[in-house]
C-alpha cells in the first residue's frame, strides 16, 4: 500500500485546505416521503356530475317512452269520456274556424269574430282536456299497471320456489319410500327364514367368529376335524368289509 507524502502542502500548512467527505447517511432526502403518491378521491369532477345526470335523464326517459307506448291508451270508462269530450272540442273548434274564414262576406262582421272566439275557446278547452284530465287518467293508469306487473312478477317468483320447494320435497319423499320398502323387504325376508315350516330355504347361520379375530382359524379346526372323522369312518368301513 502506497504512503502519502509527509511533506504534501496540505500536511505542512496551518490551514487545512481539504475537508470531509460527508457520508450518505447524513445526507438529507431532496423530497418528503411518499411525495410521488397521488391518491384519487371519490368526488366526481363537475364535468362527470353532469355526465351522469345526462345519462340517468336519457335512461329515466327512455323507460317512461316505453311505459307510455306500452300504456298510451287506457280502457277505462272515464278515459274513454273524457277522449269523447276532447273530440268534441276538436271537431268544433275546426268547424268554427271553417265557417269563420269561409263566410267573411256572406256573415256580418260581428258574427265572423264570435265564430273566430269561439274556435279558440274550443281549441283552448281540447288541449286544457288533454294536458290535464286526460294525461292524469293515463298516468295512473300507468302506475295501475306497472304495480300489477310487480305484482305478477312477484307472484310468480313465488309459485317457482313453492315449485321448486315441492319437487325438492317429492324427490326427498322418493327417497325414504324407497328405503323403507327396501327396510319392510330385508324384514319379510328375516321372518320367512325364522319360520321353518312356511319357508322352503334353510335359515342362514351366521359364521361363528372367533374370540380374537374374524374366526378363520375356528372354521380351518373344524374342517380338520371333519376330515379326521371322515377317515376314521372310512377305516372302520373297510375293517368291516375285511371281516366279512
Amino acid at each position: 500500500m502506497s504512503q502519502r507524502n509527509p511533506m504534501n502542502e496540505r500536511y505542512t500548512s496551518e490551514d487545512r485546505r481539504g475537508t470531509t467527505k460527508k457520508s450518505a447517511a447524513s445526507a438529507k432526502p431532496k423530497s418528503k416521503a411518499a411525495s410521488s403518491v397521488t391518491v384519487k378521491t371519490a368526488k366526481k369532477t363537475p364535468e362527470q356530475r353532469k355526465a351522469a345526470e345526462k345519462a340517468a335523464r336519457k335512461e329515466a326517459a327512455a323507460k317512461q317512452r316505453e311505459v307510455e307506448r306500452k300504456y298510451y291508451k287506457p280502457d277505462t270508462p272515464r278515459y274513454k269520456r273524457l277522449r269523447a269530450i276532447w273530440w268534441v272540442l276538436l271537431i268544433a273548434a275546426i268547424g268554427c274556424t271553417t265557417l269563420s274564414f269561409v263566410g267573411q262576406g256572406a256573415m256580418p262582421q260581428w258574427l265572423g269574430v264570435t265564430t273566430l272566439i269561439l274556435a279558440y275557446v274550443f281549441i283552448i278547452a281540447a288541449f286544457v282536456l288533454d294536458f290535464w284530465k286526460i294525461k292524469k287518467e293515463r298516468v295512473a293508469y300507468q302506475e295501475r299497471m306497472l304495480a300489477l306487473e310487480e305484482k305478477n312478477a312477484k307472484a310468480e317468483k313465488q309459485a317457482r320456489r313453492v315449485q321448486q320447494a315441492k319437487q325438492v320435497k317429492a324427490k326427498g319423499s322418493g327417497k325414504n319410500q324407497n328405503r323403507h320398502a327396501a327396510q319392510k323387504a330385508g324384514a319379510a325376508g328375516g321372518e320367512d327364514a325364522a319360520d321353518g315350516g312356511e319357508s322352503d330355504e334353510a335359515p342362514v347361520k351366521p359364521a361363528r367368529r372367533g374370540l380374537f379375530g374374524s374366526g378363520f382359524r375356528l372354521s380351518n379346526r373344524e374342517k380338520m376335524q371333519a376330515e379326521k372323522k371322515a377317515a376314521k369312518e372310512a377305516k372302520a368301513a373297510k375293517k368291516e368289509q375285511s371281516a366279512n
